[in-house]
């Protein structure tokens, strides 16, 4: 059953803190990422791009922290899938990589003309979290 728009601006009223959906395949990083932008903002956490669709349709964050390399499929795609989702469209993508290539093809792509912000790991949690504050700020209404 689709949720109206008055039920959406609802739920996004009763949020006190933005809350961010961080997709990192690496357990570790994801925790402690996790663990470092708690302290601001609400965190839900994906390891890989299908739970992560899945759960950014859902829950609809405020801002997607994305990995550009996850083991089932590209950041790339999921950010497409995302951008062409209306329940997705307007939520703000910000590309988190550690990859050397996958960080110079992500500031090169047409996706980077869509996405917030491009960042490399290891990414200082004061940055990223300026980052996500930024993004959220900007959010069109959806």
């Amino acid at each position: 059953m689709p949720v109206s728009a008055a039920t959406d601006r609802r739920i996004d009223s009763r949020r006190k803190r933005p809350t961010v959906l961080l997709v990192e395949d690496n357990l570790d990083q994801l925790d402690l990422y996790a663990l470092l932008l708690e302290t601001s903002v609400d965190v839900l956490r994906a390891s890989r791009g299908e739970a992560a669709y899945a759960l950014a349709c859902a829950e609809r964050p405020d801002v997607i922290v994305l990995d550009l390399l996850l083991p089932d499929v590209s950041g790339f795609v999921i950010s497409r899938r995302l951008r062409g989702t209306e329940a997705t469209a307007k939520i703000p993508i910000i590309f988190l990589t550690g990859d050397e290539d996958s960080y110079f093809k992500a500031l090169s792509s047409p996706e980077y003309a869509v996405v917030f912000d491009v960042l490399k790991k290891p990414c200082p949690a004061e940055r990223l979290l300026s980052v996500i504050a930024a993004a959220a700020e900007r959010r069109p209404e959806s």
